[in-house]
């Protein structure tokens, strides 16, 4: 990194410094002090140097927290470019194409339709391509190729949750929500630990409140999504981050954020996506296998292979 490429120029002036002092030394045409003061010098030059570099990182950290509020006080204003809704499904993508680097795809012409009220799992290696088709599903990122209808909301593993009171938190997807579908959002997400807090709908929570856990921060995003209530939601390993003794709790909460609407799921463990009405497989940006948990364990694919190592290692 930057900090590496600084610690190579260091040793190297040194290294410098002290190759030229020997040689001015041995020839006679300096003293050993002066080759001394001289790496004094140079060692001092990168003090400064370190700590505008610590400043610099702190001012990029302070210019994305002030975009984000940026973002939220003109979310009013913000209008997502128009998507055509499909007839009898949630979501419709044909043919996509995308890629960061020009020239290397991370999806590659892939088609998926998602019906009303269905569940579907995506699964693979990490880099397969999940994490993206589930953004261009979910309108984050526009295609390079193809088209995408529906409209959808997005839950990843990176849960913001603002300075402010939990009520604030929840209304900004439903201004003008009352009290009562506020605390039923949070209780149908099984959000007790957010109900019994101090001061209810009205405490601070936040880097300058209540800090919430993970678990809690994902509570918050589901009921967020009830709130809402979008004809699609898409999860992006929403539960990943909460930990081993949360997961069987948010495992509920997402099934029942998901209650009534269609789901998009990118599936970090695979009893996950076995409970989805349909499960994906991608691999190298394309879809290689598709259908029911039970069709996919008993045929002889990479779903079958994964699902043997997961159960075997669980056993």
């Amino acid at each position: 990194g930057f900090f590496a490429r600084i610690n190579l120029a260091e040793f190297l002036g040194m290294s410098s410094i002290l190759v030229v002092g020997f040689l001015l030394v041995r020839e006679g045409q300096g003293t050993v002090g002066a080759a001394t003061t001289a790496m004094l010098f140079f060692l001092r030059l990168f003090g400064p140097i370190n700590e505008l570099m610590f400043v610099v990182d702190e001012l990029q950290s302070a210019l994305a927290s002030m975009r984000r509020i940026v973002g939220v006080i003109h979310a009013d204003e913000f209008k997502a470019a128009e998507r055509a809704e499909p007839v009898d499904a949630a979501a419709d993508a044909s043919g996509i194409r995308f890629e960061y680097v020009a020239g290397h795809p991370v999806v590659d012409d892939v088609s998926l339709r998602i019906g009303a009220q269905e569940t579907v799992a995506l699964v693979g290696s990490s880099g397969a391509g999940k994490s993206t088709l589930a953004a261009i599903v979910a309108g984050v990122l526009d295609p390079a190729g193809g088209t995408v209808s529906g409209t959808a909301a997005l839950v990843t593993q990176e849960v913001h949750v603002f300075d402010g009171t939990l009520r604030e938190n929840l209304d900004l997807v439903r201004p003008g929500a009352s009290d009562d579908e506020l605390l039923a959002a949070l209780r149908s997400v099984g959000a007790e630990s957010l109900l019994s807090l101090p001061d209810g709908l009205d405490t601070g929570i936040g880097d300058r409140g209540t800090e919430l856990t993970p678990a809690q921060a994902q509570s918050l995003a589901l009921a967020r999504i009830v709130l809402l209530d979008p004809p699609l939601a898409v999860l992006d390993e929403a539960t990943s981050e909460a930990g081993s003794a949360d997961s069987a709790a948010l495992d509920h909460a997402s099934a029942a954020a998901l209650d009534g609407r269609a789901g998009l799921l990118v599936a970090h463990r695979l009893d996950q996506a076995a409970r989805a009405d349909r499960i994906v497989v991608m691999e190298k940006g394309r879809i290689v296998e598709e259908g029911t948990h039970d069709d996919l364990a008993a045929a002889d694919g990479p779903y079958a292979r994964a699902w043997s190592l997961w159960t075997r290692g669980r056993s």
